[in-house]
């Protein structure tokens, strides 16, 4: 197997691959603890390095499966696209309609039929969408992995302190972090995808006043 033609995305390395890893690392730190894991991150090869970018990309991918049913089965199918649902029945999405209807000569049936228009025309013409859904999907994947780093920290507590008044304070900020961790990962994960929705009508505005070649390649977005 050559990897060297292996190309990886950017969607790759940020919402499968480093969410994969983090998991391979909780995994690890519940069944031979996090000195044994700091000790075998030590002596990593390359031939290490490669079946752990392999292990990486199959735990990353299951990680993604399941943020993406766990969010759905709590909040819905539609929540993943409620940005673009807000911005559809606001009066931002008149100038959009109105373009569409001009070139197809008809309104569109539904939202996600625009979308999907919208996205078509232009073409690749807007690459930093990827990026924000990339880091969507990587904050939906940190938001999981954060509650089911809860068994981890709370195993190699206990196994440090046993049971006792240090394990408790311990197993508290650790449940403290997590919890934070999670909030900032969800926040994150919605306004990223309400970007990467919104933006694609914006960049098609954008696209249709001119000639596609002459075009600006994608709207000017400021994220923090």
């Amino acid at each position: 197997m050559d990897l060297s033609k292996w190309k990886l995305e950017v969607y790759d390395l940020l919402a499968i691959i480093l969410p994969g890893m983090v998991a391979i690392a909780e995994g690890w730190v519940v069944v031979r603890g996090w000195y044994s894991f700091c000790a075998a991150l030590g002596q990593l090869t390359g031939a290490g390095l490669t079946l752990l970018l392999l292990a990486s990309f199959g735990a990353g991918t299951l990680i993604q499966e399941l943020g993406d049913f766990t969010v759905k089965s709590l909040k819905g199918d539609r929540f993943f696209r409620s940005g673009r649902d807000k911005f559809w029945s606001s009066k931002k999405a008149d100038p959009v309609k109105a373009a569409i209807r001009a070139h197809l000569g008809t309104a569109v049936g539904s939202v996600d039929m625009a979308f999907d228009y919208c996205l078509t025309k232009l073409k690749g013409k807007f690459p930093k969408r990827d990026l924000f859904v990339a880091t969507s999907d990587l904050c939906r994947s940190f938001a999981v992995l954060s509650v089911l780093a809860a068994a981890p920290a709370l195993w190699n507590e206990y196994r440090t302190f046993t049971w006792g008044t240090k394990f408790i304070g311990w197993a508290i900020g650790s449940l403290i972090t997590i919890a934070i961790v999670f909030s900032l990962s969800w926040r994150r994960m919605v306004r990223f995808r309400e970007l990467s929705d919104v933006t694609v009508f914006s960049a098609y505005l954008a696209t249709v006043g001119g000639p596609p070649e002459t075009a600006d390649e994608s709207p000017k977005e400021e994220v923090a």
